[in-house]
């Protein structure tokens, strides 16, 4: 009878006098995430304006090259780009996407520019995100959200959907994960729904700009067409150039072309461009 008497005083205890404490450090150790996560992007992002719009847009190289939307800069072909130091440059527009999608890429006078990088693994519904960009004309403004969807039904692009809020001006955003990496980029909302907004991945940014691979921090692999290239054991493409994000520490690249194996080491920014032939 004891016992049991102890086991429910146990289970009906109030809770323990350090819990509300222990929910402030929490909630502390967030917004200490939140303003590192601002304080390691907001130089790496731009301002973009021209006479007819205006946008974000994110640095992928360290001399200048900027990733954004082409919906953003339209048909123009330059455009004043501002940074977070309150530098002002004249951009100029390198290349629009193939197939009309929403990428184009951009190029200012500049040396010391911070570039981000890239992870293109399967985005998932879930996923904690967050972007820093200008909407409603209000510069370098973070948001934060999750990934909702994934291939929404009917969508003719390879997007993603999103609970952060997005605003006119956001366009061209990065779009980042926890780990500071860019996912994917702003690319629309729904007017007139609640927080219903998208973003396009951007392995698809990759694929259909033909002068990104060179500039950003990547590895660029050159091999024979049609040969499967592979990183640590994983496939992630095929001749005859791979583009391949790079990521931190020493990884194994490897190949099969003409009945033969190849190997090679690939550490960061050792390597950019390999051949595997």
């Amino acid at each position: 009878m004891l016992t049991t008497l102890a086991l429910i005083s146990t289970l009906f205890a109030a809770p323990a006098p350090d819990s509300a404490e222990a929910g402030a450090l929490q909630v502390a150790a967030l917004e200490r995430f939140h303003q590192q996560t601002f304080s390691n992007t907001a130089a790496s992002v731009v301002f973009i304006s021209g006479k007819d719009s205006l946008g974000s847009g994110f640095f992928i190289s360290a001399d200048g090259w900027i990733l954004t939307n082409a919906h953003v800069v339209h048909d123009a072909e330059q455009f004043d780009v501002v940074l977070n130091d309150g530098r002002r440059f004249t951009g100029k527009v390198m290349e629009r996407a193939k197939d009309d999608i929403d990428f184009a890429l951009l190029k200012i006078d500049i040396k010391d520019s911070k570039p981000m990088r890239f992870d293109t693994s399967p985005v998932t519904v879930g996923t904690w995100i967050s972007s820093i960009g200008h909407g409603a004309g209000m510069v370098w403004t973070m948001t934060t959200g999750m990934v909702s969807n994934v291939h929404p039904s009917g969508s003719k692009r390879r997007v993603f959907q999103t609970d952060m809020p997005i605003n006119s001006g956001n366009s061209g955003g990065p779009i980042i994960n926890r780990q500071g990496l860019v996912i994917g980029v702003v690319t629309a909302k729904i007017k007139g729904a609640d927080n219903v907004n998208f973003g396009i991945r951007i392995d698809l940014a990759l694929e259909s700009l033909s002068k990104l691979g060179a500039h950003c921090e990547c590895w660029r692999v050159l091999t024979t067409k049609g040969t499967p290239v592979f990183l640590d054991g994983e496939v992630v493409g095929s001749g005859p150039e791979v583009v391949i994000p790079a990521m931190a520490g020493s990884h194994r690249l490897s190949a099969v072309s003409n009945g033969n194996r190849l190997e090679r080491s690939l550490e960061w920014p050792r390597d950019r461009d390999v051949v595997l032939k």
